[in-house]
């Protein structure tokens, strides 16, 4: 399945069990916040969507410097701080007293999120190799996606329990404390050679101008902003829009949910077997965009979905095609010396994307509704499949540079 055969098994298991425990522990904090027993009820649409924003604001504004810092003293210093900032967060979230210096708490999530992006990315691009590259960050796209779903999903069931919003935000705090203490015992450093004579400025300069960098914008930007709508308006859409029970909840996210893990596992087998990631990165837009067709257009009648129910986790499948591709194809065109400032420069497209989703997804809600939403979510695809046309392929990376592999 290509973590053993990349000679780097129990590293890469360890770091995805710590990443699965610290998004978790960062999206039950989100989901607690969203809800009305935080704070007492007071916080507002206008105040969810600031916090929702503040963080990757300050995630893309220090997250070159962590991506560059990792390429200078190592990955595993900064992982490990990552985790600690993200317990710090949840903590600090739980003894928050007024919006405004919940703004600021919610900064030091950005800062987590910053540090731990680009060094767990950098981690798993230098224990891969280009025949297994998409599916070792195919693994790390699992583990994420693990993270988000069971930590907001807990976050959700915990309060519907009854739990005290101020309990579950120091259990996330201490999951996540709990979870730097067994990467700094647990995790190797991935970063073999530092180099010192490389200046912070210099690294950026040297992948803020490479070429293939720039094309990766109207790529990864827009989708991105997808998974920010998603993270800021997924629950109340569901509320507001969807005619569904808890019965047909659980059969849909159990339906999309193992397919796409299905997916993200075998596309990005293929991935590597046949060395191309843009013919992956464009299906699985594809796919993801007639899903979301689909469920807009039944969203008044979901049941009516039911009578062609095999076409969901068909498209759920497809869909998995691009995360591992997409992430694969930024290390192909990473240089090694360089490769946490380029990460960390992903990271500034994933803070931008982060902004322009929840900001722009807002506004087509409210102004158009689902409509509106759909013909947002449908256009941002529309520019990363046209904008994948773009970008060159890297399958044959190992004959031009193999000192970069």
């Amino acid at each position: 399945m290509g973590l053993r055969a990349s000679g780097h098994f129990w590293n890469l298991m360890a770091m995805y069990a710590v990443t699965v425990i610290m998004r978790a522990s960062f999206y039950v904090s989100i989901a607690v916040v969203q809800s009305t027993s935080y704070m007492g009820g007071i916080l507002g649409t206008l105040e969810i969507a600031a916090v929702l924003i503040v963080y990757p604001v300050a995630e893309l504004t220090s997250v070159s410097f962590f991506g560059s810092y990792s390429d200078k003293i190592g990955r595993k210093p900064i992982f490990v701080l990552s985790l600690f900032l993200t317990g710090l967060a949840a903590f600090l979230f739980s003894v928050a007293n007024s919006f405004f210096v919940l703004l600021v708490f919610s900064a030091v999530f950005g800062l987590g999120a910053a540090s731990q992006v680009s060094t767990t990315l950098s981690m798993v691009a230098d224990m891969s190799s280009e025949s297994n590259r998409a599916r070792l960050m195919g693994y790390y796209d699992l583990s994420t996606l693990a993270g988000l779903a069971g930590g907001y999903g807990l976050g959700i069931l915990l309060l519907q329990f009854g739990w005290a919003a101020f309990l579950i935000l120091v259990a996330a705090g201490s999951a996540a404390t709990l979870a730097g203490i067994m990467a700094m015992i647990g995790i190797k450093e991935t970063r073999t050679e530092k180099r010192a004579e490389l200046s912070i400025t210099g690294l950026l300069r040297k992948v803020a101008s490479d070429r293939r960098i720039q094309m990766l914008i109207p790529v990864y930007v827009p989708i991105i902003s997808m998974y920010g709508i998603f993270i800021g308006y997924a629950e109340r859409i569901l509320e507001e829009e969807f005619s569904l029970g808890a019965t047909e909840l659980l059969m849909l996210f159990g339906l999309l949910g193992g397919s796409l893990v299905l997916g993200i596992i075998i596309m990005s087998h293929l991935s590597d077997r046949f060395m191309k990631r843009r013919p992956f990165i464009v299906v699985g837009l594809v796919g993801l965009g007639v899903l979301a067709y689909l469920l807009v257009s039944n969203s008044a009648d979901i049941t009516a979905l039911w009578a062609i129910w095999p076409v969901l986790p068909l498209l759920g499948f497809i869909a998995g095609a691009f995360p591992p591709a997409a992430m694969a194809y930024l290390t192909d065109v990473s240089d090694r010396e360089a490769r946490g400032t380029t990460m960390g420069v992903y990271s500034i497209f994933f803070g931008s994307g982060m902004i322009i989703g929840p900001a722009s997804g807002g506004f087509a809600y409210a102004t158009y509704g689902l409509v509106g939403l759909a013909v947002l979510v449908a256009a941002l695809i529309a520019i990363a499949v046209i904008g994948t046309y773009f970008m060159p392929e890297m399958h044959s990376r190992t004959e031009r540079h193999p000192e970069n592999i």
